[in-house]
């Protein structure tokens, strides 16, 4: 590749770059950088371009490089510098911070839309202590169990949905994996990312949401935590045949002993 120095555009694209890559280190696909370099400065960013930049901000020890298929970049933090304000002034976010404002949004936002036929019903539980710890990624952080009754069916449909929360610098790849593996006790899996806008973490966002369509799982950016209303059901769920005896067998085994009894009563068993 070209080393020769930079020009005063590319030198804007270099630091255009590297406040795109996430403050926590973590890697990012190249092509996704690329689209986000490119959205940001408003023009698309050739290929040329992109690696003369990249290789010139590894060659200064700004950025490193982890191979593999697509390849991926990352910020190196010159242990030099001085913390990042919101870092030393503010603690993070964690999950736990974010799960009643998760559990208002599926109570009220996410409620309403599912736009439920005239006599159902919805149970939410938070699951993210409840049930055993068998088996990997097996305890949702919520499910939400609806009992949809139609006017001319005399039997009623329960559907079971799986949310897994994840905080701004936590959603990966890896968590879209997570929410699928739920959709083997669920009908639906759904994975919901504390994403504010402007987040440097955006850049992530195009290769979580291919992985979400691909595996049909729900993407729910919730952009202001205690706003229902600002969140996003970017990737809707595709709905899973989970076997009858699987999503019984997990009901019994998250839900209180209170929704059970309700449950049952709502079933008329």
């Amino acid at each position: 590749m070209d080393q020769s120095p930079l020009r005063s555009e590319d030198m804007m694209l270099d630091e255009q770059m590297l406040s795109l890559l996430p403050d926590d280190g973590a890697p990012v696909l190249n092509r996704m950088v690329r689209l986000s370099l490119s959205r940001t400065v408003e023009r698309r960013v050739t290929q040329q371009e992109y690696f003369k930049i990249r290789d010139q901000l590894i060659a200064d020890g700004k950025i490193g490089r982890a191979r593999g298929p697509g390849g991926q970049v990352y910020l190196i933090q010159d242990p030099d510098d001085p913390p990042h304000p919101l870092i030393s002034q503010t603690l993070p976010i964690t999950e736990a911070d974010l799960m009643p404002f998760l559990e208002n949004y599926l109570e009220t936002a996410f409620q309403t839309g599912l736009d439920l036929p005239s006599g159902s019903h919805f149970i939410l539980e938070d699951t993210s202590q409840r049930g055993p710890r068998r088996g990997q990624w097996a305890r949702p952080d919520f499910i939400l169990v609806t009992l949809l009754r139609y006017r001319f069916q005399p039997q009623k449909q329960l559907d079971l949905h799986a949310f897994e929360l994840k905080t701004e610098n936590g959603c990966n790849v890896q968590a879209v994996h997570e929410a699928l593996a739920q959709t083997r006790f669920t009908h639906y899996g759904h994975l919901v990312w504390h994403l504010p806008e402007n987040s440097p973490h955006t850049v992530r966002l195009e290769d979580i949401r291919a992985q979400c369509i691909s595996h049909g799982v729900g993407l729910i950016l919730m952009r202001e935590p205690g706003d229902p209303e600002s969140y996003e059901i970017l990737v809707d769920a595709r709905r899973k045949n989970t076997p009858l005896a699987i999503v019984d067998g997990f009901l019994e085994a998250r839900l209180t002993d209170e929704n059970q009894k309700r449950l049952a009563r709502l079933l008329g068993v």
